[in-house]
């Protein structure tokens, strides 16, 4: 079940039907909303691991859903590719449909993420290889980036040439 809530407060629940602006009731598809856009899905808020804002849905807390871009965005590129030049964000932009707030994570919250892992679609690294580590944003030293090794979470200097996995995130408040 629904609720739907228009801009004047009023609300009703419901389970395929929303009013639009002259108080009829119809039958919608996909949620609650009308043409104009003034009757809109309330309050109920999407599992973790299900589709969302073009990835899916991994973890969400005060007023912010983190998502993870779908696996066919997922790229093996150096850091610099990466860290730098935005490959995975540009993958996630086209595969996603959704041009702008995608972005490489801090080593912090690629740890945060690898902990959610269990909510992405799927991940590489189930063995100790170069497809199981995936860059951060993060700068080690001169000729190191920082990726963390997906089954443990653990972060490890990794020289910037080697390529490993990138995957790009996004917030979305609520």
């Amino acid at each position: 079940m629904a609720l739907c809530i228009n801009q004047s407060g009023t609300w009703r629940n419901i389970t395929t039907q929303c009013v639009n602006q002259s108080g009829t009731w119809r039958k919608v598809l996909t949620g609650c909303i009308n043409q104009s856009g003034t009757w809109r899905k309330f309050g109920f808020a999407p599992a973790l691991g299900s589709a969302y804002e073009g990835g899916f849905l991994i973890c969400q807390a005060s007023g912010v859903r983190w998502v993870v871009a779908p696996a066919s965005a997922e790229v093996s590129r150096n850091w610099c590719q990466i860290a730098q030049f935005g490959h995975s964000i540009t993958r996630a932009q086209q595969v996603s449909g959704c041009p702008t707030g995608w972005f490489v994570p801090t080593t912090f919250q690629q740890q945060t993420f690898t902990q959610c892992r269990q909510y992405w679609d799927s991940y590489s690294g189930s063995a100790p290889s170069p497809g199981a580590y995936y860059w951060t944003s993060t700068t080690y030293s001169a000729f190191n980036g920082l990726a963390v090794f997906m089954p443990s979470g653990y972060a490890a200097g990794r020289p910037r040439p080697y390529y490993h996995c990138g995957r790009a995130f996004r917030c979305v408040t609520y």
